[in-house]
């Protein structure tokens, strides 16, 4: 199954084409309680103190309203049940368990 977003969360991932001090650290996407995907920029910051902190920026709505998957912005390929197991280091077990 693939990651599907859900109300009030989001992703970011680093930020690969950041070229200036004032481009964001991370980018992705936040959907909004109402539905609304909207783009989100991520960055690490520090204080005249030095004090470090983080400032979030929500842009504006996407166009087409697709979640972000990756940091290349595609869809993970879809995995069966196998491929996952396999993946996190399960064996299979026999199907046939009586409980």
């Amino acid at each position: 199954m693939a990651y599907e977003m859900k109300p009030g969360q989001g992703s970011a991932f680093p930020n690969e084409n950041k070229k200036e001090d004032w481009h964001a650290d991370f980018r992705g996407r936040v959907m909004l309680p109402d539905g609304k995907i909207h783009w989100l920029d991520v960055s690490n910051r520090r204080t005249k103190d030095g004090k470090s902190y983080i400032t979030v920026k929500i842009g504006n709505e996407c166009q087409g309203g697709q979640p972000v998957y990756s940091a290349a912005h595609k869809p993970f390929p879809a995995q069966t049940e196998h491929d996952r197991a396999k993946a996190n280091g399960f064996q299979e077990l026999d199907s046939d368990v009586p409980f």
